[in-house]
C-alpha cells in the first residue's frame, strides 16, 4: 500500500506548507520542553538574528550541549530538522537517535554519513548541499525509507545503490539550484529496478550516458521533473505517455521540452 499522500507526491514530501502546523524552532537545549519533533538551529550564531552569541566559546558551548544531549537521550526525537550549517560532529550525534523517523538537513559539511545506518526506523530523509559526501552506501541500507532527497553530492556519480531501497516511493537527485552547481551522474539504469517510484526529480544534473530511456520504466510515477536538454526533448512524446503521470515539470511546463 502507498505511504505518501497525494499532496506529498504533488509538491514533494519535504515541501514547506505555510498552512500546516510547524515544528518548534530552538537554538539552545534549554529551550527544549520534551517535544518529539523539533527544528534545531544551533550553528551560524552571532549573526543579525542571534547577536547575543558574540564569542567563539559561546557558540561552541551551544553546539556541544546539543551533541551531548542527542547522544545521551537516544529516544527523544522522531522528527528533526536543521536549517543552519550541519557540522560532522552534530551529524554523528543526530544518528544516535534510535526513534528517528524523519531527518531534514538543509546544508553543511558532513562528508562521512556512515552513521546513518543506525537510523533503522528512518522513513523520510532529506540531505541538502552535501558536496563532501563520499559514499551513499549507508543510505542504501535504510530499508524503511519511503522518501529520499539528496542535493549537490559532488563526489557521487553512481546512484545505483538506491535501487536497494524497495520501499522508496519518492526520490530526488539534484545539484545546487542556487549556486548554480551541476552534479555529474553516470547513468539512470538503476531506475529500471525502481518501478515502485511515484515521484522522481532529476534536475541540475548532467547525465554522462545521455540515456534517459530508463525513465520510461517508471510505470507508477505520478510526479516527474527532468532537466530540459536535447535528450529529454527527444523522448518527451514517450515520457508524457507514462500511465500515471500527472505532476512535475514534464506535465506543468511542456514548453521546456518542445
Amino acid at each position: 500500500m502507498p505511504v505518501l499522500s497525494q499532496k506529498q507526491i504533488e509538491y514533494g514530501f519535504d515541501y514547506f506548507h505555510k498552512d500546516e502546523p510547524q515544528k518548534k524552532s530552538v537554538i539552545e537545549v534549554s529551550e527544549y520542553n520534551g517535544e518529539s519533533e523539533l527544528i534545531i538551529n544551533c550553528t551560524q550564531l552571532g549573526d543579525s538574528f542571534t547577536p547575543q552569541y558574540k564569542s567563539a566559546k559561546e557558540k561552541k558551548r551551544v553546539l556541544q550541549e546539543w551533541c551531548d544531549f542527542l547522544r545521551n537521550n537516544k529516544t527523544a526525537f522522531t522528527e528533526l530538522s536543521f536549517c543552519t550549517r550541519m557540522p560532522q560532529e552534530l551529524f554523528d550525534a543526530v544518528c544516535e537517535q534510535e526513534n528517528l523517523i524523519s531527518l531534514d538537513v538543509k546544508w553543511g559539511v558532513y562528508p562521512d554519513i556512515s552513521k546513518l545506518a543506525n537510523l533503522t526506523k528512518l522513513r523520510y530523509l532529506s540531505l541538502g548541499s552535501g558536496a563532501g559526501v563520499s559514499s551513499i552506501e549507508p543510505i542504501s541500507k535504510l530499508n524503511s525509507l519511503v522518501a529520499l532527497s539528496v542535493e549537490n553530492f559532488q563526489k557521487i556519480v553512481d546512484y545505483s545503490p538506491f535501487a536497494m531501497l524497495k520501499n522508496l516511493e519518492s526520490l530526488s537527485i539534484c545539484g545546487d539550484g542556487l549556486g548554480p552547481k551541476y552534479i555529474q551522474v553516470d547513468s539512470l539504469d538503476f531506475l529500471t529496478r525502481m518501478k515502485q517510484l511515484r515521484f522522481f526529480s532529476f534536475l541540475m544534473a548532467r547525465l554522462k550516458s545521455k540515456d534517459y530511456t530508463p525513465v520510461l520504466s517508471l510505470e507508477n510515477v505520478e510526479y516527474l521533473s527532468l532537466r530540459p536538454c536535447k535528450e529529454t526533448k527527444k523522448l518527451y512524446n514517450d515520457i508524457i505517455k507514462l500511465p500515471k503521470l500527472k505532476y512535475g515539470l514534464i506535465v506543468k511546463k511542456p514548453e521546456l521540452y518542445v
